[in-house]
């Protein structure tokens, strides 16, 4: 899914709902790391793009990229 799909599918959701995401702690009691919910702000959102980094190689699976994380593991 990209982000303009991802647009058009939030369109149809609930608008006055709060949008949460997975955030991880290590040290918690699950694989060594604990997870719980939290409100979504921007903090929580990594952008990745790979276009023209010379050091990703055409057969890298991720060459030319563009990637929207959201959430976060501590």
């Amino acid at each position: 899914m990209n982000v303009a799909e991802l647009i058009e599918w939030l369109k149809t959701q609930d608008q006055e709902a709060e949008v949460f995401v997975l955030y991880g702690e290590r040290g918690g009691s699950w694989d060594g790391d604990s997870y719980t919910f939290r409100k979504f702000t921007p903090e929580l959102s990594e952008y990745s793009d790979m276009r023209g980094n010379q050091f990703v190689k055409p057969d890298a699976p991720h060459f030319n990229s563009r990637s929207l994380y959201l959430g976060e593991k501590a």
